[in-house]
């Protein structure tokens, strides 16, 4: 029994040796260069960085729709569903692979990258003010120009530089509007506890099976995810659970009891106590409210 996501991966034609690419919004919207339909719900298999300059227009990810206009940042992790809807939003859409950043980025780079996309640790959009905006621009503009040239020897370099550059600035922006600032040091054991949970929910949904599994005691499992996503090892477990459980029930025709099969529940019943008591909703009510009409 599996999903029905269409699963997106990276287009490696357009330029075979470099993991990376940049569109402009309209092109998306419009299906250009494009194997699937924006609009209808898709996992992606790489990072999604949408940037809005005009216009307006909606984006849902992960049954959150958000309003986009001028000045709208979109970040997407890899394994995220998300989709377009009807717009006339203008801007650039920039994506890279998870192999792409171990490639080419050192530790402190790739585990930023890794946080500012991390939709438990950051806001997955914001709201630029006109120099934020100036300044974003600016770096997908010149991105869009060294990535439309000829390769040569420098061109990875260069495009590198320029993402870690507007990496750099999304961190700060968000950082202050959040007003958050992240333990970094737990961000490598975070990552890999989020992996491994996301991986294993629907089997394995203790705290010890966890903390067993990454070395460390129950005590700093909870300590790392205290200090990053502000919520206790168990919760997260639950919540990433809950998410996916809504994922299913949002973006598939499964039946309640496929889902509560897929999800490691040997009952339907016990599957609608636990997403009722998470979420204050049954599994069918969730299903109706977000469903496509």
């Amino acid at each position: 029994m599996s999903d029905s996501f269409n699963n997106i991966t990276f287009d490696r034609n357009k330029r075979p040796s470099i993991d990376f690419d940049i569109f402009t919004l309209e092109d998306v919207l419009q299906r250009k260069n494009l194997n699937h339909d924006p609009r209808t719900p898709h996992r992606v298999q790489f990072y999604v960085l949408i940037l809005v300059t005009a216009g307006l227009g909606k984006h849902t990810i992960d049954f959150k729709e958000h309003t986009l206009e001028k000045g709208s940042l979109l970040t997407i992790r890899k394994n995220q569903i998300h989709n377009f809807h009807h717009g006339n939003a203008d801007g650039f859409v920039l994506v890279f692979t998870e192999e792409y950043v171990l490639s080419y980025m050192e530790q402190q780079s790739s585990d930023k990258i890794s946080a500012l996309f991390n939709e438990l640790l950051y806001n997955q959009h914001s709201q630029l003010n006109d120099d934020q905006l100036k300044e974003t621009l600016s770096l997908f503009s010149q991105i869009e120009h060294e990535f439309s040239q000829p390769m040569d020897d420098h061109t990875s370099a260069i495009i590198r530089s320029l993402l870690q550059v507007l990496v750099r600035r999304l961190h700060r922006t968000r950082e202050a509007s959040q007003n958050l600032k992240l333990h970094y040091k737990y961000t490598p054991q975070f990552m890999a506890f989020q992996k491994l949970v996301e991986s294993r929910c629907q089997t394995f949904r203790t705290v010890q099976y966890y903390a067993d599994e990454l070395n460390v005691t129950t005590r700093t499992l909870n300590n790392i995810t205290h200090a990053t996503a502000k919520t206790s090892a168990k919760k997260f477990i639950d919540n990433i659970l809950i998410l996916q459980i809504k994922r299913l029930l949002i973006n598939t025709p499964l039946s309640i009891k496929e889902i509560a099969h897929k999800s490691g529940f040997d009952e339907p019943t016990n599957l609608f106590k636990f997403f009722k008591r998470y979420t204050g909703k049954t599994p069918e009510g969730f299903r109706t409210e977000h469903s496509i009409t």
